[in-house]
């Protein structure tokens, strides 16, 4: 007997499925054990931190704070301090402040800038200076303050100048009275040395002013924050990242280590770096960093293959377009002084990045819980299907019980009825 629903012509009793039915079913589920394999294999790819680097960056380390990357051997002045009481160099100042700061060093030579330079930014940094130039304290009585200056700014500025050049101004109760006028007399500096750099050439003297004072405070740069660029941005723009934090990722191709000649900020020697870029075009990125763990400095003196060369990063501040000869010809390559954020460890230094048997355990742990996955979702499914087959013999039961017997209704049919026809005509006979 057939019971048609409300909703389609099928019957409402178990029917048998026809072949072509299965055999899709059958491809459904192939199709969802594939996608299933996809995931595990997305999910496995994503552990590796060469797939989200070109987008977050390396990860920091889990302790240690922002240099537990390096080896603790590296030169303090690489590390960046995670302390709340470390000063570091404030850009914070009005635009008014900028534009007499720009005035004043105008008033200055370039050496007298340099000089000058060299002792703000390491006052601001609260970094003791032994004995302040001579130079200085002459120089700051010679400056002229716009006469149409108001009184109380002209006040600021000239305690801002007298505390750089050490004549003792009278103490103020305000520790933040001329930090601004000082940030924006820095700028101007930084500005105008910036201004020098003679951008797709070999090294100039002009150079200098800028290199160094990057690579003096290459300790202050920051972990985080810093875009990460390939070669190809930083040659075809680079007016925009002049000057700018980035952050480059890539393998170390060559390793110089360079005696730094006298200097104004006594620095001694550096290490630069031709690092082939992680991702983007096949052009090297020249990273001019203070100091180098094991790992990359035993390599210096040698080109090796790219592949074969050292994964570091680096956040530093884009300087120039660096003319170098190159197999083609003439090329050019940008200059990023900095310092190593990441960098893998030699033999013997102590890691913080897990080992081998960590990883290994990490990959059985992802295993074990994909297999009880799997088992407790097929169990589920086993669970669902029987409690339904037995949801249905049930219902099909209650069907049945309720219905009435054919039977006696057509035994019914077979017998004489005592109204009938027959009946009315043996009464008339």
């Amino acid at each position: 007997m057939r019971i048609p629903s409300q909703f389609d012509d099928d019957s409402l009793y178990r029917r048998k499925i026809p072949r072509g039915e299965s055999v899709k079913t059958f491809r459904k589920l192939i199709r969802l054990a594939l996608g299933l394999a996809l995931v595990v294999v997305v999910m496995l790819q994503a552990a590796k931190p060469a797939v989200y680097r070109p987008f977050f960056g390396h990860l920091p380390a889990k302790s240690g704070g922002a240099a537990a990357s390096l080896p603790s051997a590296l030169a303090k002045r690489t590390q960046v301090s995670t302390s709340g009481n470390a000063k570091t160099e404030q850009t914070h100042h009005s635009p008014k402040d900028r534009q007499i700061a720009n005035e004043l060093i105008l008033q200055l030579s370039r050496k007298e800038q340099v000089s000058w330079t060299v002792t703000l930014s390491r006052s601001l940094r609260g970094m003791k200076i032994e004995k302040l130039p001579d130079a200085i304290a002459t120089t700051a009585q010679k400056l002229k303050f716009d006469p149409d200056l108001g009184s109380a700014q002209r006040a600021e500025w000239e305690f801002a100048v007298q505390d750089l050049a050490g004549t003792m101004p009278p103490p103020k109760a305000d520790p933040q009275y001329g930090l601004a006028q000082k940030n924006a007399l820095l700028a101007a500096l930084d500005e105008a040395a910036v201004n020098r750099v003679i951008d797709g050439s070999v090294w100039r003297s002009n150079d200098f002013d800028s290199f160094y004072r990057a690579l003096d405070s290459a300790s202050q740069l920051p972990d985080s924050g810093a875009a990460t660029v390939g070669a190809l941005p930083l040659l075809q723009q680079p007016d925009v990242f002049l000057n700018q934090l980035v952050t480059v990722h890539g393998n170390v191709a060559l390793v110089e280590n360079i005696k730094a000649p006298e200097n104004p900020y006594d620095i001694k020697d550096y290490w630069q770096l031709w690092v082939k870029p992680a991702e983007g075009a096949d052009r090297p990125i020249v990273a001019v960093v203070p100091d180098v763990p094991r790992s990359v400095s035993e390599q210096a003196g040698s080109q090796i293959e790219a592949a074969d060369g050292a994964q570091v990063s680096v956040v530093g501040k884009f300087l120039k377009r660096l003319a170098y000869k190159s197999g083609a010809g003439a090329d050019l390559a940008p200059v990023v002084i900095g310092r190593l954020t990441y960098a893998p460890f030699a033999e013997g230094e102590q890691a913080v990045t897990p080992t081998t048997n960590e990883t290994t355990v990490s990959t059985s742990k992802f295993w074990l819980i994909a297999s009880i996955s799997c088992i407790g979702g097929v169990g589920l499914a086993m669970l669902l299907m029987w409690r339904t087959s037995v949801l249905a013999k049930q219902s099909r039961k209650l069907r049945t019980a309720y219905r009435q017997d054919p039977e006696e209704f057509l035994k019914g049919l077979g017998e004489p009825s005592t109204n009938g026809p027959s009946a009315s005509g043996q009464e008339h006979s």
